[in-house]
């Protein structure tokens, strides 16, 4: 071996600079698929490989070239980098320093929205269940457009024929251009923060896919799902669909279909209430005659129950009573004095001092009553008592009446 032997990093550098010296290796445009890719989270350069089906390169982006990408790079995509290849000294490889890159196929402007949309879905910007209601019927509406355009003619138009009993409250803003964004986003949260609007639309005529990029920025979106006001976007014509109009509790087609949305029609609301009116009218007419129906009955009731009508009624109940007991009172008494006159007739036909009278007399013996012959014998004495007085006398003779002999004959 002869001659002076070079150092690594003495080697490393010549590498470079006859890299560095080949014009054809200066703002290269090199299409290939990312893989590996990395963002460094405290310098922002990019790193990732640039590969094809035979071969990859490294390829370095740094953070002044990478935040002029209008969309992220993901592992997968084919993209068109344009660049200049060098060394890296420390390492003694080459790689591609990347100042632009561009999706294969797809506008990095286009690609850029279909990032941030799946970006801002992931969040739940556009999920149902964070849509505020509009209310029925708003007082005092935040128009947000540009002064001189024709939205901002459709939507008062509209609203003076349908609904004037709100207030509008324009707030200009730009519309398209550089400062549009800013100014937009100022507007929402003035209203966020004024606390006196019951709705807000953010809207503007129809233009170009140009015109009306500014509202598919991320910082309207998010202003946007922040503002607590009810939001109405209507950005261009109907086939128009941006950002704002997903991140919107609600999307119009037109401003003219915004100013429709957001208030009612007064005529219908007053033919609305006619019919409640009239409906009101009969219900309550129907009350009215079910409640006088029911106070007659009432009243009927009341008459029946009162205390005076039912003191005349028992008063009345109590007088056949009276005459009732005093008819069966008689009536017993009638008979109470019938018998009693039935039962005096007996007791006088029974009186032994009549029948003494009619020349019967009352054998006594000893104090007692003699029924029969059996009873004495001859030389007995006997006390007689008459209807005037009585006697004492002796017996005699027995003397026994003709059948009673006979009986005594045919015993024997």
């Amino acid at each position: 071996m002869t001659g002076a032997a070079l150092t690594v990093t003495q080697l490393n550098a010549y590498v470079k600079s006859i890299v560095e010296s080949d014009g054809k290796l200066k703002d290269l445009l090199i299409r290939g698929e990312i893989s590996s890719f990395h963002r460094h989270f405290r310098t922002g350069h990019l790193f990732f490989s640039l590969k094809d089906a035979g071969a990859s390169i490294k390829v370095v982006m740094f953070q002044s070239y990478a935040n002029r990408l209008a969309f992220s790079p993901e592992d997968g995509m084919s993209v068109i980098v344009r660049g200049t290849v060098s060394v890296f000294e420390r390492d003694g490889v080459y790689q591609l320093y990347a100042k632009d890159i561009l999706p294969e196929g797809v506008g990095a402007r286009q690609l850029a929205l279909e990032q941030l949309k799946r970006k801002l879905a992931a969040e739940g910007l556009f999920d149902a269940e964070r849509k505020k209601p509009l209310p029925p019927f708003p007082q005092h509406i935040a128009l947000i457009t540009s002064k001189s355009g024709a939205a901002v003619k459709d939507v008062l138009g509209v609203l003076a024929r349908r609904y004037n009993l709100c207030t509008v409250s324009l707030i200009p803003v730009s519309v398209q251009g550089e400062t549009a964004c800013t100014s937009i986003v100022r507007a929402l949260r003035y209203v966020s923060i004024a606390g006196r609007y019951d709705a807000c639309i953010l809207t503007r005529g129809g233009g170009s896919q140009e015109d009306l990029w500014v509202f598919n920025r991320e910082e309207i979106a998010r202003a946007i799902a922040d503002c607590p006001v009810p939001v109405i976007s209507a950005v261009g014509h109907e086939i128009d669909f941006t950002v704002a109009d997903l991140a919107a509790d609600l999307r119009a087609p037109t401003p003219s279909a915004a100013a429709e949305l957001v208030a009612p029609d007064s005529g219908e609301i007053a033919r609305q209430l006619n019919g409640v009116s009239l409906r009101m009218e009969t219900a309550l007419h129907r009350l009215y005659t079910r409640k006088k129906e029911a106070l007659y009955q009432l009243q009927l009731r009341h008459r029946a129950c009162s205390p005076a009508q039912l003191l005349g009624e028992r008063g009345e109940g109590l007088a056949a009573l009276r005459h009732r007991l005093q008819a069966a009172c008689a009536k017993r008494l009638d008979k109470l004095e019938a018998d009693w006159r039935s039962a005096a007739d007996l007791c006088e036909s029974l009186n032994p001092a009549k029948v003494l009278s009619r020349g019967y007399a009352i054998a006594q013996k000893g104090g007692a009553a003699v029924h029969s012959i059996m009873q004495i014998q001859p030389g007995d004495r006997l006390s007689l008592r008459f209807c005037d007085g009585e006697a004492d006398c002796t017996v005699d003779q027995i003397g026994e009446e003709p059948s009673h002999a006979d009986q005594k004959e045919s015993k024997l």
